[in-house]
């Protein structure tokens, strides 16, 4: 029984370093999202200011997102290479939206319906 357990933990650790080293090289294959505002003006000509600043900041957090998953990927597989004080953390880049301006709510739930009625 006991040979059984070790063998089960050893197959268990194995699997667990082996999903860390996909997740890193998976990371580390993404292509970065584009952010350059004239670069997203180009790609999506028919954008109007307002909707390509919001793919501006969502292309921002997905690389932010990736980029961190690399570090703490890294730092799995190798925790020597941690920081002391752990990875920081940018609280502004992901903290949630106010609507303080129900027209901005309305019009959002009005192309949610447009949406939809397509």
């Amino acid at each position: 029984m006991n040979k059984k357990i070790k063998a089960l933990k050893k197959a268990m650790n194995k699997a667990l370093h082996d999903s860390h080293s996909r997740l890193l090289d998976q990371a580390l294959n993404e292509t970065p999202e584009i952010t350059d505002l004239s670069e997203l003006r180009n790609k999506y000509p028919g954008y109007d200011f307002t909707r390509l600043k919001k793919l501006q900041a969502l292309n921002i957090k997905i690389n932010a997102a990736n980029n961190f998953l690399i570090e703490e990927q890294s730092a799995w597989l190798d925790p020597s290479s941690r920081p002391s004080g752990g990875i920081p953390y940018d609280e502004k880049l992901f903290e949630e939206r106010v609507f303080e301006d129900d027209k901005e709510l309305s019009t959002i739930q009005q192309e949610q319906i447009d949406i939809d009625d397509q």
